[in-house]
């Protein structure tokens, strides 16, 4: 199990859910020993990180006094005034002001690679990035690659965009699963 601080949490609730979120993927990949539920495991690991990624947006367009770290408060206040809410415009976002750069130059496609896969929770959706057969679409690879994704992600949100020591473990934190 993989412990990661959820002190980059703005939302309480959101916070709560994540937290349940992440103890239903644990309970998923304790049972997925016949990769039976790898789709499960990639679309659960998609919703985890929007709701984690979508947290900084929601930081940086509400918490004018209290800031972000490492967002520019001329950026910040930029997304302040942006409608933000499906994970192609969190990633895009995230792209555009450089918050997520230093996971590397790929991190962004990797992001849209895992939407297009949390998407195909849609069964009848042809999307030409994903296979239309989904045992060829979520192996055991592609769920284990979502899994070290989503613990790199969230964990470095807390370290990059903690919130202030006093307010950072209002919500406990976040238990996933080993990739």
């Amino acid at each position: 199990m993989v412990e990661i601080p959820s002190n980059f949490i703005g939302d309480f609730k959101v916070g709560d859910n994540l937290v349940y979120n992440a103890d239903v993927l644990r309970s998923l990949c304790a049972h997925n020993d016949d990769g039976r539920l790898n789709k499960f495991v990639v679309v659960q690991v998609g919703a985890i990180l929007e709701a984690a990624l979508g947290q900084i947006i929601y930081r940086a367009q509400n918490f004018n006094r209290e800031g972000v770290p490492n967002i520019a408060a001329a950026d910040r206040r930029e997304i302040e005034g942006k409608k933000i809410d499906k994970l192609n415009n969190i990633i895009d976002v995230m792209r555009k002001y450089d918050l997520l750069n230093e996971l590397g130059g790929g991190i962004y496609d990797e992001l849209h690679t895992l939407r297009k896969f949390r998407n195909k929770v849609h069964i009848q959706d042809d999307n030409q990035d994903v296979p239309r057969d989904e045992a060829a679409a979520f192996t055991p690879a592609r769920c284990a690659w979502s899994l070290g994704l989503c613990a790199t992600v969230l964990g470095f949100l807390g370290q990059k965009f903690p919130r202030p020591a006093d307010v950072a473990k209002y919500v406990e934190p976040l238990h996933l699963p080993d990739a």
